[in-house]
C-alpha cells in the first residue's frame, strides 16, 4: 500500500475533505520580518486549537564551564515576573482561558510554547512575547529559582536512566560544551549573578535568534500582522544573530572506548553504550540511522529486546536511541540490569552488534522499520505540537520546509544494503564505544 493510501485508510469514509486539511501540508508560509525575526506556520482549519512555539536559537553548548546552565536558569526565571506581570499572573495567564504555558531547554535551543483554543492565539503570543523580551530578573525571585533548580538537579540525580545519560554526554563530549549537563550543576547554578543573567539574556534574546512557529486553526490574512504587533525590539538588536555561527564546532574523532564508573546505592545497575556520530540533522542519512535503529533497538520486536530481555531475562528496559545536532550525533544503547550482569549484558549488545555481519538484515526487519517510522509521522500529523516542532526545527537546521513526503521519499530510497553498511561501520567501532557505568 502507497503511503497516500495508507493515509486515506486512516481516515473514516467520505470525510476526504477532513483528510485534506489534515494531511495535507500545502497551508505552509514563511514570513521573515526587517529585523531578523523568522515567522513559521501551517494553518489547519478543521481544528479548534493552536500550537505556539518560540525558539531561541540558544542552548546548553552555548555555554562555558563557569556559566553551565545559564540557559535552563534563564528559562526559568523568565516565568517569576515581566514588567507587564508578576508570576501568578503568568501561570494564570493561560490557563485562565483552558490553555497551557511552558518552556524547555535543549542543547542547542530553548523554547518557550503554548497550546491554545484559536481564538486565544492573540493572548498567547502577548504572554510568550512579554517573557522573551521583558524579563525583570529581581534578585529575591534568582534566589529563590537557583533552590528550585537545586531541586531539579536533586531529582535527576535521583533518576538513575536520566542521570546515566547525563554521564554518557560528559564522556561522550568529554571537554566540549556538547557533554555540558543542560541543568547546570549546583555550583555553578549557585554562582549566577544578576548582572550575567540579564547581559546573557539581552545579548541572545533576539529578533535575528528567534524562531517563531505555529501550527493550528488561526487567519492566515492577520497572522503576519499579529504578531509583529506582539513582538516589538529595540533597534539596537536588529540582525544580531548567532546561529549558527555562535557554536564551538565539534571534531569528530574515535577514541579508544573508556568504561567509567559512578557509584549510588541502588538496587540494579544502569547502563549506557555509545559512540558520537558523524550524521548531523542536516544530513539525509539520519533516516537510514532511523531505520537502522527501529530493527536493532527501537521497541518489543527489535534484535536487542528479543535477545536480551526475552531470550536471556537479564533486562526490563533496553533500547537504542540516536540523538541528531547542527554538526553531528549521538548512537547510543541504555539498558538496566542486576549488578551481578552488567558485563555478560554488555557482551551480549555488543555481540548483538557484531551479529548484523552473521545475521544480516532481513527485508521484513526493513519493511518494519519503515512502517513503524512512517506511522509515527501520522500520528504527529495529528497533534499541533507536533507539527509545530517539526516546523521549527526543519527552518532552523534546513532552513527550509520538509513535507511528510519529503521524508517518505527519503524513507522509501533505503535498501537492505544502505542498513547493512551502516550496521558494519558501527560494528567496525565496537572497540571505540564508550560506556558509563551506574551501579
Amino acid at each position: 500500500m502507497s503511503f497516500r493510501n495508507k493515509v486515506s485508510s486512516f481516515i473514516a469514509p467520505g470525510s476526504q475533505a477532513a483528510m485534506k486539511t489534515l494531511y495535507d501540508e500545502n497551508n505552509y508560509a514563511k514570513v521573515v520580518f526587517d529585523d531578523g525575526l523568522t515567522l513559521i506556520s501551517q494553518h489547519m482549519p478543521n481544528l479548534k486549537s493552536i500550537s505556539v512555539g518560540v525558539w531561541i536559537l540558544i542552548g546548553s553548548r552555548n555555554e562555558n564551564p563557569r556559566n553551565a546552565g545559564i540557559c535552563h536558569f534563564i528559562e526559568h526565571t523568565v516565568f517569576k515576573g515581566t514588567r507587564k506581570r508578576n508570576s501568578l499572573q503568568i501561570a494564570k495567564a493561560l490557563e485562565n482561558v483552558g490553555g497551557t504555558l511552558n518552556a524547555f531547554t535543549s542543547k542547542e535551543h530553548t523554547c518557550y510554547y503554548a497550546n491554545t483554543l484559536s481564538e486565544d492565539l492573540p493572548l498567547a503570543l502577548d504572554v510568550i512575547a512579554d517573557l522573551v523580551s521583558n524579563a525583570t530578573f529581581f534578585e529575591k525571585d534568582m534566589d529563590r529559582e537557583k533552590q528550585v533548580i537545586i531541586e531539579e538537579i536533586k531529582d535527576t540525580e535521583d533518576s538513575p536512566e536520566e542521570f546515566i545519560q547525563d554521564c554518557f554526554y560528559e564522556q561522550l563530549f568529554h571537554g566540549h560544551s556538547l557533554g555540558y549537563r543542560i541543568l547546570g550543576t549546583r555550583e555553578t547554578v549557585s554562582a549566577f549573578t544578576r548582572r550575567e543573567i540579564e547581559a546573557f539574556y539581552r545579548r541572545f534574546y533576539v529578533p535575528a535568534n528567534m524562531v517563531i512557529s505555529i501550527a493550528g486553526n488561526f487567519d492566515p490574512k492577520t497572522l503576519s500582522r499579529l504578531v509583529r504587533s506582539k513582538f516589538r525590539f529595540s533597534k539596537n538588536l536588529i540582525n544580531r544573530a548567532y546561529w549558527p555561527s555562535g557554536i564551538r564546532p565539534y571534531h569528530y574523532r574515535l577514541n579508544r572506548g573508556r568504561v567509567v564508573h559512578y557509584k549510588k546505592n541502588i538496587a540494579q545497575a544502569h547502563v549506557c553504550i555509545g559512540t558520537p556520530l558523524r550524521v548531523s540533522y542536516l544530513n539525509s542519512r539520519k533516516f537510514k540511522l532511523l531505520a537502522f535503529n527501529t530493527i536493532l533497538g527501537g521497541g518489543m520486536s527489535s534484535r536487542l529486546f528479543q535477545r536480551v530481555r526475552e531470550k536471556y531475562g537479564l533486562a526490563y528496559s533496553i533500547y537504542s536511541f540516536v540523538d541528531f545536532m547542527y554538526d553531528g550525533g549521538v548512537f547510543g544503547i541504555y539498558l538496566a540490569t542486576d549488578k551481578a550482569n552488567v558485563q555478560r549484558t554488555i557482551d551480549l549488545v555488543k555481540s548483538e552488534l557484531s551479529r548484523f555481519g552473521t545475521a544480516p538484515i532481513r527485508r521484513h526487519e526493513l519493511r518494519m522499520a519503515k512502517a513503524q517510522i512512517k506511522a509515527n509521522l501520522l500520528f504527529g500529523l495529528e497533534s499541533t505540537s507536533t507539527r509545530m516542532i517539526r516546523l521549527a526545527k526543519n527552518e532552523i537546521y534546513l532552513k527550509k520546509k520538509l513535507s511528510i513526503s519529503d521524508i517518505t521519499n527519503y524513507i522509501d530510497k533505503i535498501t537492505v544494503e544502505d542498513l547493512q553498511e551502516l550496521a558494519a561501520s558501527l560494528s567496525d567501532r565496537i572497540a571505540s564505544l564508550q560506556t558509563s557505568i551506574l551501579q
